[in-house]
């Protein structure tokens, strides 16, 4: 698998959602699907593709150290395909998932990219939004946090 496989995907995601420009996405890395931008990656040292996603901007007295336990706890049940990870921007300080998604799958199983994005991220990260709100409005008090999708607990 080589960054022309990973070229080619993403040529074939953009005739899918009908977007004129692969090589602006190639250059820029972000993507606009429904209201989440979305930013995509090829990490060729590790042959697969990375797409980032904002958790939306933290509410006004939310206690961020919760929130980064609780994001530190949900990566240790992490057990899905994707491999999200969740994390916290180092700038905007936000929370941020990642799903990792390795290009030879996408490859060899005809998986389609436009597919994952549609039909498994934007759902996930929708889930995971309201889920981590939901954890944290339930740590703030004193009740137990629920598990976020693909996590073990």
């Amino acid at each position: 698998m080589s960054r022309e496989d990973y070229v080619e995907l993403v040529q074939d995601l953009c005739e899918e959602l009908g977007l004129v420009d692969a090589g602006e996405l190639l250059g820029l890395g972000l993507l606009q699907v429904d209201d989440t931008l979305i930013a995509i990656e090829y990490l060729e040292e590790r042959d697969e593709i990375r797409l980032l996603a904002d958790l939306d901007e933290i509410e006004e007295g939310t206690d961020r150290s919760a929130m980064l336990k609780l994001l530190l706890e949900l990566n240790l049940g992490n057990s899905s395909f994707y491999l999200p990870t969740f994390s916290m921007h180092p700038g905007a300080h936000r929370p941020v998932l990642a799903h990792h998604i390795p290009l030879p799958v996408l490859l060899e199983e005809d998986v389609d990219l436009a597919f994952v994005l549609t039909e498994r991220l934007i759902p996930l990260l929708d889930d995971s939004k309201l889920r981590l709100r939901e954890a944290l409005d339930r740590n703030s008090s004193s009740a137990d946090p629920l598990p976020l999708p693909g996590s073990l607990i």
